[in-house]
């Protein structure tokens, strides 16, 4: 018998996104807990410096981590924790920019839970998934797959205790976001997989844009260098990808 939880992530300064928390928390198809997010705007400079070490693992990351990157990843990291204090075989982890109909996203969340294995972390995408991608189990409409190259996104998520445990011991430092982190299945161990449909939507838009890059300005040189760097180590992650495929 799987012991599950489910937890929503939000600041405790984003008070706009309160009636939404709410409806997930209604909505959820475990019991789910509201956690406090780690607000990356508050960790003092030796905290950030602390935890966060550009360089750490190739292909190296060619962008710095701003706060509230810092922060959404010590937020995941610390359920990861509660799954192994609580002794939990799978927590759903979500995230309060999305929305979800309720009795679809019921049926993906029980196929997702019934077909992972411990050491799976299971995505549900807010985008159409693209790429190549290894069909593990269909039950009517719903697939389990394993894309070749792990999309990127934490907005809702089935995680398992095997790959909790795994991903904690990897991440006492970082040098990227989670959701690139994630990516590097030959490093951590970890077989990310997604439900297709999933039948969650992302909505930061509508609750007034997102709040990891809230208050960082970036200037035109800034943003000229990201969208060069960006697609070199995109390619350099699929290439890797590509060449770990899991059997």
């Amino acid at each position: 018998m799987h012991q599950l939880a489910a937890f929503v992530i939000t600041l405790r300064r984003a008070t706009a996104r309160k009636p939404q928390v709410d409806r997930i928390v209604a909505h959820c198809p475990v019991d789910c807990e509201i956690v406090e997010a780690v607000d990356g705007r508050e960790l003092s400079l030796a905290e950030y410096d602390a935890v966060y070490r550009p360089d750490l693992y190739r292909p190296k990351y060619p962008f710095q981590l701003g706060p509230g990157e810092v922060g959404c990843f010590l937020s995941h990291r610390q359920l990861w924790q509660r799954m192994i204090d609580e002794n939990l075989s799978q927590a759903l982890i979500i995230e309060d920019d999305v929305d979800f109909e309720p009795t679809l996203f019921s049926e993906a969340f029980a196929f997702a839970s019934e077909h992972a294995i411990d050491g799976d972390y299971v995505q549900f995408q807010v985008r159409p998934l693209t790429g190549a991608v290894r069909t593990i189990a269909i039950d009517g409409d719903f697939r389990v797959v394993c894309p070749k190259v792990t999309p990127l996104r934490t907005s809702a998520q089935l995680v398992t205790k095997a790959a909790a445990a795994r991903l904690l011991r990897l991440t006492s430092q970082i040098d990227r976001p989670v959701d690139a982190f994630l990516q590097m299945h030959w490093l951590t161990g970890v077989r990310v997989t997604a439900v297709a449909p999933s039948y969650v939507h992302e909505i930061s838009q509508q609750l007034g844009g997102s709040t990891i890059g809230a208050g960082r300005r970036d200037n035109l040189l800034r943003k000229l260098r990201h969208e060069f760097m960006r697609p070199i180590y995109r390619y350099q992650i699929a290439s890797l990808s590509r060449r770990h495929a899991a059997a």
